[in-house]
């Protein structure tokens, strides 16, 4: 009786120990699946998985995706993409590491003027538009896709009738030069409780100065504005509109309307302060004066788009393969096939 009780009990061990691993065991598998393959690279299910919040946070950023797709083509595409650029980043002997990320960095840095690590950072996330910290694990891909823009890409030039189109089609952002004085204040916290104290504070500001204009001057040079601009009582000289665009486009839209000697409503910049503006002076811009700063925004968008064009050819090129069925079915691709090339 006692053998039969242990027998027992062994037996129930075992089924439990059995399943017990089978569930921890099928998970780890399913995440190793490979879903598809470019050239030696190979994708799998937890890849997928990673990339997918990545993609979620940078998919604004990106110019050419297909929206009627699903979630998970659109990624499984993403990733597609990258693997491209690793691998004809490595037949090309493009090399980025951790010490080739930081170099980029500091070089960055000089560039710009900018001797604080966080300060640096602070202005990448303005101009980015993105945390500083997606954007560092972007600069890896970005490094190997400026190489082969050189190595393997040849992207035309703006054309004359381009600049002149981009120039007459954004002038009223772009066209004029402007002199201004803003009194800009930063919350003390994220909560909403300080957002809408702040926010009534300025628009209290924005009253005063709006019944006595000559106090702008006044309280933009008091303790009360950003330390930056409190120096010189908020001034700030003659700037083009296209300077001030690419410094910042929020204060460039809310200032392109307003005549000189208008005041601005409140507004929040992409610092999260809030502000007001009054404009001191405006005048026309020539488009030379405006001319390279047109050819470059041109061209890097030409970029883009000649970039996005050469994955599309790369494509048809490189053995690719797909193992997931809910992409096959999704982009119609039979079953028998398992190489294909993606327009």
């Amino acid at each position: 009786m006692k053998r039969q009780t242990y027998a027992k009990t062994f037996f129930f061990a075992g089924m439990f120990g059995f399943l017990f691993l089978q569930k921890t065991v099928q998970p780890a598998e399913s995440l190793n699946r490979v879903i598809a393959t470019v050239g030696t690279v190979s994708i799998s299910e937890l890849d997928l998985d990673d990339a997918t919040e990545k993609y979620n946070r940078l998919q604004k950023h990106l110019k050419h995706e297909d929206y009627r797709k699903s979630l998970r083509t659109r990624v499984i595409d993403f990733l597609i993409d990258r693997a491209i650029v690793d691998v004809i980043a490595e037949e090309e002997s493009v090399q980025v590491n951790e010490q080739r990320v930081e170099s980029e960095i500091e070089k960055r840095m000089e560039v710009m003027g900018v001797a604080n690590r966080k300060q640096f950072e602070k202005a990448m996330e303005s101009s980015s538009g993105m945390p500083f910290e997606l954007w560092v694990t972007e600069l890896p891909y970005q490094i190997k896709k400026g190489q082969l823009l050189q190595l393997k890409v040849a992207v035309p030039p703006p054309s004359e009738s381009e600049i002149r189109n981009w120039y007459n089609q954004n002038k009223d952002k772009v066209g004029f030069e402007i002199r201004y004085r803003i009194i800009s204040v930063a919350p003390d916290n994220d909560s909403v409780q300080e957002e809408n104290r702040l926010y009534k504070e300025v628009s209290e500001i924005r009253k005063s100065v709006i019944s006595d204009p000559s106090s702008f001057a006044l309280i933009a040079g008091s303790p009360r504005n950003d330390p930056t601009l409190r120096a010189r009582r908020g001034l700030v000289e003659w700037i083009s509109s296209f300077d001030l665009y690419k410094y910042s486009k929020v204060t460039a839209s809310i200032a392109a309307p307003l005549p000189n000697g208008g005041v601005s409503e409140v507004f929040r910049d992409e610092r999260k302060r809030y502000c007001v503006l009054k404009i001191e002076g405006k005048r026309p811009t020539p488009m030379e004066n405006l001319r390279g700063g047109i050819q470059n925004i041109l061209y890097r968008d030409k970029e883009e788009d000649t970039f996005h064009k050469w994955l599309k050819e790369t494509r048809a090129e490189l053995p690719i393969q797909i193992f997931d069925d809910a992409y096959r079915k999704e982009n119609k691709i039979p079953l028998r096939e398992e190489t294909f090339h993606l327009d």
